[in-house]
């Protein structure tokens, strides 16, 4: 080797040094920063979330989906297409309550967009919401964080957020488990909520002032109006009615016996409260009621926008349901 070579090699091992240094380093300050203000570093909530669902059982019928592989161009791809590992998930999901399928079907209904890098295509997010549902009742904390989300904050149109739904199922992840107390702080969607509510209308950003006071919504004491004009115009046009009677539903059949739920469904019992909550959500209505959604993506003749889909109908029940009480199908 010429002393020149020589010279270049020992600058290339230097340099390649050097950074490594420095993203160790960024790695540390990263992870101290994260620790003073209460969030978990993001390996360290992945890993966390993991092992938390990991403690629900899988279903035969979810094992046999995922488990077959083959290799194509050096990259690995299930053997099953989209419609097999389908058909298999929901049985798994139906016959066994199992929260891995439900995930499964959540991702085969949302495929990924090949337009947009990074989203997931949005076509058919009120079919998957009900089974995301049904996984976040028994404990899924996966279920829960893509509910808020992918499904409750809507980035692109803030007035279709869900705020009271986010904070009731933040809530619910910091009360999962004792090691989880901050999981909410490292969810960009509850970021938001905390700075973009207060007591401000919700319609038109008014504060309290010394002749004017704000007013909570009885029913859900969170957001606030300035006028009986912006509290009706928030409960019809933006579907207040639905989100609010549906946080009823929440607080009275599900958050008493949130635990119980979960720790039935990790042993592979139906808690009885659950049955309940799933009628009570609409959950179990006849397949009927909303068969059109399902296969014309259309409500009255008429097609859908699938985000006005995906908050509560006005009773507080979901649009469309997961496991009917009628004959189940493969649709």
């Amino acid at each position: 080797m010429g002393r020149k070579q020589k010279l270049r090699q020992e600058r290339k091992i230097k340099n390649k040094n050097q950074t490594s240094a420095v993203v160790v380093t960024t790695t540390a300050e990263a992870t101290v920063e994260a620790a003073s203000e209460g969030r978990l570093p993001e390996a360290a909530m992945t890993a966390l979330v993991e092992e938390l669902d990991d403690m629900f059982p899988k279903s035969d019928e979810c094992v046999q989906a995922t488990m077959d592989t083959q290799i194509i161009n050096g990259n690995e791809y299930y053997k099953l297409n989209n419609i097999e590992q389908y058909v298999l998930v929901k049985q798994g999901a139906i016959e066994h309550g199992c929260v891995h399928s439900m995930l499964i079907i959540d991702t085969t209904l949302r495929k990924r967009s090949t337009t947009t890098e990074g989203h997931y295509n949005h076509m058919y997010i009120h079919l998957a919401l009900p089974w995301l549902l049904e996984g976040a009742i028994r404990g899924s904390v996966r279920c829960i964080m893509i509910l808020i989300g992918e499904y409750y904050l809507d980035r692109a149109e803030p007035n279709r957020n869900a705020d009271v739904l986010i904070d009731y199922w933040g809530k619910i992840l910091n009360n999962t488990d004792t090691r989880l107390p901050n999981l909410s702080h490292n969810l960009a969607a509850l970021s938001v909520l905390k700075h973009r509510l207060g007591r401000t209308c919700i319609i038109c950003s008014k504060t309290d002032t010394k002749i004017l006071t704000l007013k909570q919504c009885i029913g859900c004491s969170f957001y606030c109006y300035c006028s009986e004009t912006c509290q009706i115009t928030h409960w019809e046009e933006h579907n207040h009615r639905g989100e609010c009677k549906q946080l009823r539903i929440l607080n009275k059949y599900h958050k008493p016996y949130a635990k119980a739920i979960r720790d039935a469904a990790i042993r592979g019992d139906i808690h009885p409260a659950l049955e309940k909550l799933q009628y009570k959500l609409g959950l179990t209505r006849p397949l009927e009621d909303y068969q059109e959604l399902i296969d014309y993506n259309t409500h009255d003749g008429k097609l859908i926008n699938p985000k006005d889909y995906v908050v509560a109908r006005e009773d507080g029940t979901v649009w469309v349901g997961s496991i009917p009480s009628s004959p189940i199908g493969t649709s």
